[in-house]
């Protein structure tokens, strides 16, 4: 009986990490598609770039609630709504004729992002025993991983050689094979209780930080920090303190915040925020500085991505593993170490540099990312008792997609402040973009030593602190 209801919960756990990758692999299927589309839709490079910052603004708006679907609604719905969800969003971009409509079609496949890569945490977190949770949420971080590390290969590839409309045509029957399958192999395995949606915290939270998006995104359209951009990041700052203050005051809250009171778990999404920009905004922006400044084709940029990918792939599989073994400590300071040490390189690519340099640094540095990246959850969650779990797991992927969005958005703005700068200083315009970049690196640079410096905070092992 056992042995069978093992085997199930592999079945079901293989159909829910195949929807949780088909939905991820949409995430950066943009990237590398990007410059055609501001050809073919005429549009900027900063309105472009909504159709990935807005998304990923959009997938965190939606992950608090995550953890109100996971203990309101049974596993099997959910499952399907989020798939019907999605292939309706893929439908909507495929047949799109306008950037307006593609824009939708994204966010609407972002709705069932925000609520699906939590889910397959949080459903790993339910029936795994801490002592393999490492392991199991390490299998996890190969599928939520993967899927955004090769889509700007893939995605390359089909803008090279179709149109930037199959980037969704192509995912539109494995929606459809996921959710079938859904259908007849997700079990309810997961409880259920009668909670009940603040919807007020929903709205500050989406005008929050969208206004926070919004102001660091027109930093990058006018290249500077004016008096618009200034009054959206105070008052995403302020209804954001409006929210926190609100869900420290309910019952039951969009988000569980009194999982700050462990003092480990506080030190992990502080990490975790700045692990996040680390990780994601090198994925947008090497495939713009290698099409736009080293002139390179949309699938080479992306093949440039896909050793790292691999690399991405293997190391989630095992660093969980390991951190069941040895802890945090080593692997945070072999980790960051490694990824502050590769990213010195970015700051000296040019015009001329070798894809092949970009390439092997790129792998490098994403490697050691990836070896901290999922550990960090684990570390994080062994400090929360079991009825704080799922809200912790939610909160932690909650910051990094907030966290991803809101930094793409500020290095394309950086992108902008030092394109701008280099124009005034009598640059060329391949020159000044270059500077643009390089700007951008040295940000990237920063936050990936902040990581380092953090991660000496940490104990090696966490236990239950509250």
């Amino acid at each position: 009986m056992a042995t069978t209801r093992r085997r199930q919960q592999i079945i079901m756990m293989a159909v829910l990490l195949m929807g949780s990758f088909i939905t991820t692999l949409a995430e950066t299927l943009m990237n590398t598609a990007l410059p055609t589309i501001m050809r073919e839709l005429n549009v900027t490079q900063m309105t472009a770039q909504w159709l990935s910052t807005g998304y990923m603004l959009v997938a965190g708006i939606m992950m608090p609630t995550a953890a109100y679907f996971t203990n309101r609604v049974k596993l099997r719905p959910l499952f399907i709504t989020i798939m019907t969800t999605f292939l309706a969003g893929l439908i909507i971009s495929a047949s799109a004729n306008t950037f307006t409509v593609l824009l939708i079609g994204r966010l609407i496949q972002a709705l069932a992002v925000g609520i699906s890569m939590p889910l397959v945490q949080n459903v790993i977190t339910i029936i795994s025993p801490i002592s393999k949770r490492g392991l199991m949420l390490g299998v996890t971080g190969v599928v939520i991983n993967l899927g955004p590390a090769v889509g700007p290969t893939l995605s390359g590839y089909l803008v090279d050689h179709y149109s930037w409309r199959m980037l969704f045509i192509f995912l539109i029957p494995l929606a459809a094979v996921a959710l079938l399958l859904g259908i007849f192999l997700i079990k309810n395995i997961t409880p259920t209780r009668h909670d009940r949606l603040d919807v007020p915290s929903l709205i500050l939270s989406t005008v929050g930080f969208g206004a926070l998006l919004y102001g660091f995104s027109n930093i990058g359209v006018t290249g500077r920090l004016d008096g618009q951009s200034l009054l959206c990041i105070i008052i995403g700052t302020i209804i954001i303190a409006v929210f926190i203050y609100r869900q420290l005051h309910l019952t039951q809250p969009l988000l569980e915040l009194r999982v700050f009171r462990s003092p480990s778990f506080r030190k992990v999404a502080v990490l975790a925020l700045l692990s996040a920009i680390a990780l994601m905004g090198p994925e947008l922006i090497i495939p713009l500085f290698n099409q736009n400044v080293r002139g390179l084709t949309a699938f080479i940029s992306g093949l440039t991505l896909l050793p790292g990918a691999l690399l991405m792939a293997i190391l989630s599989l095992v660093s969980g593993r390991i951190y069941d073994q040895i802890g945090i400590k080593k692997l945070a300071y072999l980790g960051f170490g490694l990824a502050v040490l590769t990213t010195l390189p970015f700051i000296y690519f040019g015009a001329g540099t070798s894809p092949w340099a970009i390439c092997l640094t790129y792998a490098l540095r994403i490697s050691g990312l990836t070896l901290v990246y999922m550990p960090i959850i684990v570390y994080g969650l062994n400090a929360l008792p079991a009825a704080y779990v799922v809200h912790g797991s939610t909160l932690i992927v909650t910051i990094r997609q907030l966290a991803s969005s809101l930094g793409t958005a500020l290095m394309v703005a950086t992108i902008t402040l030092g394109r701008n700068a280099g124009l005034q200083q009598g640059l060329s315009s391949k020159l000044a973009s270059a500077q643009g970049y390089r700007w951008t690196f040295v940000l990237t640079l920063v936050i990936t030593g902040l990581c380092l410096l953090w991660s000496l905070l940490l104990k090696n092992k966490t236990t239950v602190e509250l």
